[in-house]
């Protein structure tokens, strides 16, 4: 099994074709590809506020990326939670760092340890959040890119002063969420 293969049947294919592969030698110089190397550090990410507590630092984006994935960390209070959604295009994916994710898929809650990663496939519906008492932190990605647009839409909405939970927030978190590739189900099941 090559290194490729490895990463499509474990989930991480998240990575674009082109970086999975060998260099291959005495070959005509391949099409620059869709996003050249990227090294991004903790003080370059950037950072957004989460309406109901909590923090995205986005490292890679569809914009350094050629579009191809975007990678943040984050962190959620306790009490954050998403409403029930899918994505239409993005195949999300969630490594747990510290604390414990709240992930409801497949019609039940699990709650997920450091270490532990999930899959979600583009469709698939799912919420997540924090319901224990203590922050998680975790590493989040998706592929395509898009979503990620969701982050900084949603700060520049908080800082305008619209306030979660208000009838004008649901209804501009509605349009933010359908431009970045997200379908709202309806709320969080208990």
């Amino acid at each position: 099994m090559d290194r490729r293969q490895f990463m499509e049947i474990s989930g991480l294919s998240v990575f674009p074709a082109s970086l999975m592969q060998a260099p291959q030698s005495q070959q005509a110089p391949a099409a620059q590809p869709a996003s050249a190397p990227l090294i991004i550090g903790p003080d370059e990410a950037q950072v957004y506020a989460m309406s109901a507590g909590g923090e995205a630092r986005l490292l890679a984006t569809g914009d350094n990326t050629g579009g191809t994935l975007w990678v943040g960390r984050f962190r959620e209070d306790p009490g954050f939670m998403t409403t029930l959604h899918f994505h239409p295009r993005t195949d999300e994916q969630f490594y747990v760092l510290e604390g414990a994710l709240s992930l409801y898929i497949e019609e039940r809650w699990r709650e997920l340890g450091p270490g532990m990663l999930a899959v979600v496939p583009h469709g698939v519906r799912h919420a997540q959040g924090n319901r224990s008492d203590k922050p998680v932190h975790f590493v989040g990605s998706g592929s395509p890119a898009g979503f990620e647009k969701l982050f900084p839409a949603l700060d520049a909405l908080i800082k305008r002063g619209v306030k979660p939970g208000s009838p004008e927030f649901a209804k501009e978190f509605a349009e933010i969420s359908k431009r970045c590739d997200m379908e709202h189900v309806g709320p969080a099941p208990r």
